[in-house]
């Protein structure tokens, strides 16, 4: 299969002028777990096989790598093969308006008991080096970064959309056997409630955003035991849940 570029240069013109500028490119992928349906995605090209791991992670529709028995990735599709799908799902619109399916079992007892610390400095540090990191968003503004660390390792994964991101590095944690009771998950973009879900799905127990919180994602984060800091710029942060798990 073809692999394509997360990025393309297009013609522009600036003051009059004409020249080449780098624009971010996406594709659009059918997910079908169990030849089911479900979800209709929009992403940038690239790690689609740790999407779908993050995906089904975050999702509650597994609970461990184990559990998944196949990943095929085609043209159009993304197809998952589950040795037990789940018994209950859920329908959902995220705050992307990526419509999909997720699992409804056991939500309401989903909690993060990891006792995992971290510091202020070690936060402002790990936003400094994911900014650094996003090489498609300097060439093109046009994508959201996320990024996994336990300060021993760290991942990296830009996409257009920041759900996705999320999923894709969740992904790739998951598949590189990290452990997520004492890493960190940081993002570029707005944190809703459907984000903090799929950090907490993960166990990951704190969530760090450049920019804001939705409320939901405050409430969500308050419910599941998750430390949620907003506006994370240089030494400056909100720190909306859980701030026991932060010293100076």
């Amino acid at each position: 299969m073809h692999i394509m570029r997360p990025y393309i240069k297009v013609k522009a013109l600036r003051d009059g002028r004409e020249l080449m500028e780098e624009v971010a490119r996406e594709r659009e992928l059918r997910l079908l777990v169990n030849s089911t349906q479900v979800a209709l995605l929009r992403l940038s090209p690239g790690h689609e096989r740790e999407l779908a791991y993050g995906y089904c992670l975050g999702e509650g529709l597994i609970g461990s790598a184990d559990e998944v028995e196949e990943v095929r990735v085609g043209e159009t599709e993304l197809r998952v093969r589950l040795r037990s799908p789940p018994e209950h799902l859920e329908r959902y619109i995220s705050s992307d308006c990526i419509s999909g399916w997720r699992s409804s079992a056991r939500t309401g007892e989903l909690r993060v008991e990891s006792r995992a610390s971290f510091t202020r400095v070690q936060l402002s540090e790990w936003m400094r080096q994911m900014q650094e990191l996003s090489l498609v968003w300097k060439s093109t503004g046009g994508v959201h970064t996320a990024m996994l660390t336990t300060g021993d390792a760290c991942m990296l994964v830009e996409d257009v959309s920041r759900h996705i991101a999320v999923d894709k590095v969740i992904g790739m944690g998951l598949l590189e056997g990290l452990e997520f009771s004492r890493a960190c998950l940081l993002t570029s973009g707005r944190v809703p409630g459907d984000m903090v879900l799929k950090a907490a799905r993960a166990g990951i127990p704190v969530v760090a955003s450049r920019t804001a919180p939705l409320f939901s994602g405050v409430l969500s984060a308050e419910r599941t035991g998750v430390t949620l800091v907003g506006f994370l710029r240089g030494t400056r942060m909100n720190i909306y849940t859980h701030p026991w798990r932060l010293g100076l």
